[in-house]
């Protein structure tokens, strides 16, 4: 399992906000619940996982009536601009951090300039960008090393992610590795 993460680790662009949980928290409450305006980003997820899973219906109806296809993906993407609009007014406003952090399907890395104990739990909220998509979980801290620039660098291991967050997860990981390739690509030519 290690050499899979390390082979899917990305530096990933994220709207990114934690905060220090218990261990009866992680047990006994939903990690959406330590974070304000979570509900906006869990449904603009499952308007996402309904897409993906409605993918080869779009893909039937594009083949009878070509333009009932492409009005139906120009109503999709219209919920989709106005759910990326007010996650973006509310992660401006009430999210911490914008900025790279180091994630794979595992786990994730991060800079603090706090000390966060190994061991301890932290509930985590990750926008994706530029797709707005999310994953809000709780993870367990692996990590904490004192940097050279006076920061600590946080390791953080996942905990019990769904099926769905690890779709998700892989997706972005994917879509980051293609963009870079095609990057160092065009650097290189």
């Amino acid at each position: 399992m290690s050499e899979k993460r390390q082979f899917f680790r990305i530096q990933q662009d994220v709207i990114f906000n934690f905060c220090a949980v218990s261990n009866d928290d992680v047990v006994h409450s939903r990690a959406e619940q330590h974070f304000e305006h979570s509900d906006t980003l869990c449904l603009f997820s499952e308007f996402q996982q309904i897409n993906g899973q409605q993918a080869h219906l779009m893909a039937l109806i594009k083949e009878e009536n070509p333009l009932i296809a492409e009005y139906l993906g120009g109503l999709n993407r219209k919920m989709d601009l106005v759910c990326q609009q007010v996650l973006s007014d509310q992660s401006s406003v009430h999210d911490i951090d914008s900025g790279r952090i180091d994630i794979s399907q595992g786990g994730l890395a991060f800079s603090s300039d706090d000390s966060i104990g190994v061991e301890n739990w932290l509930a985590l909220k990750l926008i994706f960008l530029p797709s707005y998509t999310g994953v809000i979980t709780y993870g367990q801290v692996t990590r904490n090393a004192l940097q050279k620039d006076g920061t600590y660098l946080i390791g953080v291991r996942f905990h019990n992610l769904d099926d769905e967050q690890l779709k998700l997860i892989a997706k972005q990981v994917f879509k980051t590795q293609i963009i870079e390739r095609q990057q160092t690509y065009a650097f290189q030519h």
